[in-house]
């Protein structure tokens, strides 16, 4: 990842048509198309954008079919075939700024949980055993891009000149980045963990005792109640906030659900598994993870295919 990601030659728009155009190019990927919404929740700065700065070049809901050269790239997805590691290719050359746009660009996100399958397996699910027809058979088809033995986030391919994580990233944190690329500043990450800026109590974490905190796991819904108010950890409820980056405003901890990562580990950890069970060492016994049914899915939920955890398909290539 380059130090330094600017648009030469380009300034923050202050008067409608006052400025150059930077003219910009999008993608998605290996995605579900999120972040794409979640640069359509800019409203009212995107329109004034895009009528005083921004020419959209290339485009999901352009239609465009080759990638010119433009200023900036915004890059949403992983890389899970070759068209996808193509696509991203292409763009690394023909744009002069690259912006890693959400979770799956950043760190593979949920569709990097395959990575925990063989591909073949992953192929006999989703082309034989699930095809509509019934009939068990796969059908080839000269359309269908090959799949990749491993999803890689777009920053192993490619390099990138600033990353926005989140799923979908937050719209005012995106609007601030292209914003601050605009003026040549590199756009700036909070630092620390999503504990930092959560309102919930924690009461029983800050005591020195000996005991854990609690002893057991619970899912959401084995719960009659959750305290709206107090630490999800401290009802024995997993939450990942303690080894994510912080800077979504506790979006799904505010809603009373607790945090399951998608911003990523903060930059002082070296993976966010290995980051939560640190955290949790003095919270609960370790044996208790052993009652979540999802324990790989929960800690590492977005960020798999960048963990140290060697997936099931590692080194594997679809056929």
């Amino acid at each position: 990842m380059t130090s330094a990601p600017t648009c030469e030659n380009s300034e923050v728009v202050t008067e409608m048509g006052a400025q150059p155009t930077v003219t910009v190019a999008t993608s998605w990927l290996n995605t579900c198309s999120g972040c794409h919404m979640a640069l359509l929740d800019l409203h009212e700065t995107l329109v004034e954008l895009l009528t005083t700065t921004l020419s959209l070049r290339y485009s999901p809901v352009v239609d465009v079919k080759k990638i010119p050269e433009v200023d900036v790239a915004l890059v949403e997805g992983g890389i899970g075939n070759e068209d996808n590691e193509a696509e991203a290719r292409e763009l690394r050359e023909k744009a002069g700024t690259v912006i890693a746009l959400g979770s799956c660009a950043c760190f593979g996100g949920l569709p990097g949980l395959r990575n925990l399958f063989d591909v073949e397996e992953v192929r006999r699910r989703a082309l034989c055993e699930t095809v509509t027809d019934g009939s068990g058979v796969e059908r080839m088809s000269e359309v269908v891009p090959r799949l990749h033995g491993r999803v890689r986030p777009v920053t192993d391919v490619i390099d990138v000149d600033y990353a926005v994580p989140g799923c979908p990233p937050r719209p005012d944190l995106l609007g601030d980045a292209i914003v601050a690329l605009l003026r040549g500043e590199k756009p700036a990450l909070p630092t620390k963990n999503l504990c930092f800026e959560c309102e919930r109590q924690q009461v029983e974490m800050h005591k020195p005792q000996r005991s854990f905190v609690t002893t057991g796991v619970h899912a959401l819904f084995e719960l009659e109640e959750i305290n709206p108010t107090k630490c999800f950890l401290e009802q024995g409820v997993l939450c990942i906030g303690p080894a994510t980056r912080a800077g979504c405003h506790g979006r799904c901890v505010n809603a009373n659900v607790p945090c399951r990562g998608c911003n990523g580990p903060p930059p002082e950890a070296m993976e966010q598994g290995g980051k939560m069970v640190d955290s949790l060492a003095t919270i609960l016994p370790a044996g208790a993870l052993m009652f979540s049914e999802d324990t790989v899915g929960t800690g590492y939920r977005f960020t798999l295919p960048v963990s140290i955890i060697p997936g099931a398909v590692e080194g594997s290539e679809a056929k």
